[in-house]
């Protein structure tokens, strides 16, 4: 690997050889600053800002907005045009540093900024100079968002990008051809914030229109982690990403926090297509990667295969692979983790498995956290019960229950979207007005109405439910009340059982291999999810 890594380290270009059209003169360099993009010209001699200088407080100027010339003035001071040292031409106007400082005086003080101290007027000159941006600077039609197409760049928390970027490049094809020589480094994992850093400045995030800067932290935390390798192989970290050139506003926007956390897209299979697909390592039990996580989750396997409860996944989830949104993690709420505990702790201590200490509920918070009752399922499977309801799909008034028609919406939700279209609820109402009529017809004349063990034994070969003795009886234990099944019982059985069906033959489709696997495995996995 460390000779894959020199090999392909010995082509990366720098920045500054890869770009084409841009000024190759010897002592240039790009403007990579974020606020000083737009000004008329690309490049200085002083990309990390003239000595005396600090670039982290003429950003916080600039970012006031405090006057329409800010910008103009303090990047041509701090930041000047290539060559212009010498050339008055190019320097700001005494007349315009007098304006702004007039025109920022008050926004300064209640930021509590000060005005630079080597920043003299009277040392500007009065003419011959730049009296404003919009004297040497032709207006342009303003950018619009794109999708990112950049392979690297693919799976960010954002999904759109502006350009040209600060580095200059026009198309996503010229950013993509220069970003793809970092890939040995994103690939040997030297720094899990090199990635969203590189993109950030190769594909930055896209606001109506504008690109958000890449930040200062971001970069630090990539950079120390990648440069020792680089440097062990007489390589160093590019002129062009210097971190010194990036302000130190906030991260968020690229989903990494204050304290350096950043969002990372899910690997964990049992957590892949939830409505979310950011998480951040450690996660809440201290695991530092999601290989580990995975790992620890696979004892509930069995028990999510079981739908013991339509909340477990969702739950374990929240803490082995929590949500991340702009590198901070997202808790489950105390109810959340007693909703799904109290679906499954039954099933799990009649087999001698115990809820782990690790996830007791009164270790989760009771506010600022994420609820149950937020997510949009809930609501959902509520809206599948009540047209069911109303579609008389009920048995001598008495309905279905909500744990029935999660259930239901699991089963029809084939495009994994948590909400039927009118093709899915339409397949569902006649999937139940089945059982129904089959409920009614054999079973509801009984006294009391309900359905026997011989009965459910037959309705299950019926369906090609292959269950062995065991793993019967554990499923009748489960779902019998008073010596039989009911109505609202029945339908939660047979779709559950459906479900682990189709897991099944999904799990085939995915085998590598015309493999004849199913005479035997099959009762093996529904001994195992149920059981």
């Amino acid at each position: 690997m460390r000779y894959f890594v020199l090999v392909v380290l010995g082509l990366l270009l720098s920045p500054q050889q890869a770009r084409s059209g841009r000024d190759d003169r010897p002592n240039c360099k790009p403007v990579t600053t974020s606020f000083c993009q737009g000004l008329g010209y690309t490049t200085t001699l002083h990309p990390s800002g003239v000595q005396g200088f600090s670039l982290q407080q003429i950003g916080q100027i600039v970012e006031t907005a405090c006057s329409p010339e800010v910008s103009t003035l303090m990047c041509r001071v701090v930041m000047p045009e290539c060559s212009s040292e010498d050339d008055s031409r190019m320097k700001p106007c005494r007349a315009l540093c007098e304006k702004v400082k007039t025109d920022c005086a008050s926004a300064l003080k209640a930021k509590r900024l000060s005005w630079p101290i080597r920043l003299r007027c009277e040392a500007l000159p009065e003419s011959n100079c730049i009296r404003g941006q919009n004297t040497n600077v032709t207006p342009t039609s303003p950018a619009t968002c794109q999708t990112i197409t950049v392979p690297l760049c693919s799976d960010l928390p954002y999904t759109e990008t502006v350009l040209p970027n600060i580095l200059g490049h026009k198309t996503q094809e010229e950013a993509g051809l220069e970003i793809h020589q970092f890939d040995p480094l994103v690939n040997v994992e030297c720094s899990p914030h090199l990635k969203p850093f590189l993109c950030s400045v190769y594909t930055p995030k896209c606001v109506s229109g504008k690109a958000r800067s890449p930040c200062r932290t971001l970069c630090e935390q990539a950079r120390s982690g990648c440069e020792s390798l680089m440097n062990k192989f007489g390589f160093l970290w590019p002129e062009a990403l210097r971190c010194e050139a990036f302000t130190t506003e906030s991260c968020e926007h690229y989903g990494v926090s204050n304290s350096g956390g950043i969002c990372e897209p899910i690997s964990i299979p049992m957590c892949q297509g939830l409505s979310y697909n950011q998480t951040i390592t450690p996660n809440l039990l201290g695991h530092t990667s999601q290989r580990e996580a995975a790992m620890k989750m696979s004892f509930f396997n069995s028990i999510v295969q079981a739908v013991c409860s339509v909340d477990i996944r969702l739950f374990l989830c929240r803490v082995y692979a929590p949500q991340c949104v702009a590198g901070e993690v997202q808790r489950p709420c105390r109810s959340f983790c007693e909703k799904a505990k109290q679906g499954c702790d039954g099933l799990m201590t009649s087999f001698g498995v115990y809820w782990p200490d690790e996830l007791q509920c009164n270790s989760f918070p009771e506010e600022r956290c994420i609820s149950e009752d937020s997510r949009s399922e809930m609501l959902k499977a509520e809206d599948v019960l009540a047209k069911l309801n109303a579609g008389g799909y009920s048995v001598r008034g008495k309905s279905l229950s909500l744990r029935t028609a999660r259930l239901l919406l699991t089963l029809m939700d084939a495009d994994k979207t948590r909400d039927l279209d009118v093709v899915e609820f339409f397949k569902l109402e006649h999937y139940v007005a089945v059982i129904r009529r089959e409920y009614v017809e054999s079973y509801e004349r009984t006294n009391p109405p309900s359905v026997t063990q011989a009965q459910m034994e037959k309705a299950l070969s019926a369906r090609d439910f292959r269950l062995d003795d065991d793993t019967f009886r554990i499923l009748w234990h489960e779902y019998q009340s008073q010596g039989g099944i009911n109505y609202d019982e029945y339908v939660a059985v047979l779709t559950k059982l459906q479900i682990l069906k189709d897991r099944f033959r999904t799990h085939l489709l995915s085998l590598p291999c015309d493999c004849q696997v199913a005479s035997f495995s099959f009762k093996q996995f529904m001994n195992s999810a149920i059981i």
